[in-house]
């Protein structure tokens, strides 16, 4: 008797044990797929949104770059205006 009751909570573990592991490989296979998923797994939409964006922000580092250079060559046009009229001025009064 006390032979089958040591049998039996053997197997009872061995059986939890099973399941327990075969229940943690199932979630972890899933968890896999979610993760692959989200890093880019193929969701066309979302890839194509990405390149969307991409070619967008190309645009707008060109157009920041022309207005740097506007903003340059506006520096450059003051910085002459008042030039000119500093030396119109010193003209004037001399």
């Amino acid at each position: 008797m006390p032979n089958e009751i040591v049998m039996l909570a053997v197997m009872g573990i061995a059986s939890v044990t099973a399941l327990g592991f075969g229940l943690m490989r199932s979630v972890n296979r899933h968890l896999e797929r979610k993760w692959k998923a989200a890093r880019g797994g193929g969701d066309e939409r979302v890839l194509h949104e990405v390149e969307e964006l991409r070619s967008r922000l190309e645009g707008l580092e060109d157009v920041h770059a022309r207005v740097l250079e506007l903003e340059e060559r506006v520096d450059f046009a003051e910085r002459l205006l008042t030039e000119g009229k500093e030396q119109k001025a010193s003209q004037d009064s001399g």
